[in-house]
């Protein structure tokens, strides 16, 4: 019986520069634990999770290098040319785009970072709009759960903050990362 497959997302923006980036990775199910626990062992004293915005370079460093050793892959979606407060526009189009290659890879869970309820609802909505069209199967199960209850939300946003440090010029990061994901690029505008 093949291995079951979740993914899990979180997004960077840099509204300054017209980018929403949305990165999920893929861990298999019976690897959980494994990972979970590694991921919690990472955190520094007085540190409910990780998150790379509040990351110094150093340890953004030591997070990369160890996850580049957990077993998992991914996804990047890129969207570029964002106006001004069209976030939530940006965020449904890459929505669909990484829905759309998560089931051509045969991933049919992926677990989302809560926002807030309303923007978590209007999600909910989208991904059952895009059930409706047959863009993406009826049999997907999204949801959404805080990632200080859900450590494996952290390797997402490690992945989505190093995508968009280097779509944005740094690669630092990113160029240890990149080879365990798949890249789509596209405008949003």
């Amino acid at each position: 019986m093949p291995t079951t497959r979740t993914a899990f997302a979180d997004e960077s923006l840099r509204v300054r520069d017209g980018l929403y980036v949305l990165a999920a990775v893929i861990v298999a199910d019976n690897d959980f634990e494994d990972v979970r626990r590694a991921l919690l062992d990472l955190r520094q004293r007085r540190q409910d999770r990780l998150h790379w915005r509040e990351e110094s370079s150093k340890r953004r460093t030591v997070l990369v290098s160890r996850m580049r050793e957990l077993p998992h892959s991914g996804v990047v979606v890129i969207g570029s040319g964002m106006e001004p407060g069209r976030q939530e526009r940006a965020r449904r189009l890459c929505i669909e785009r990484l829905l759309t290659e998560m089931t051509s890879q045969g991933i049919m869970t992926v677990v989302f970072e809560r926002r807030q309820p309303g923007l978590d609802a209007r999600d909910r909505v989208m991904v059952a709009a895009l059930q409706r069209r047959h863009s993406v199967p009826a049999g997907l199960r999204a949801s959404w759960q805080p990632a200080g209850s859900e450590p494996l939300l952290w390797l997402a946003d490690i992945a989505a903050g190093a995508a968009a440090l280097a779509h944005a010029g740094d690669d630092t990061y990113w160029t240890e990362l990149s080879a365990g994901f798949t890249v789509r690029r596209f405008a949003v505008s």
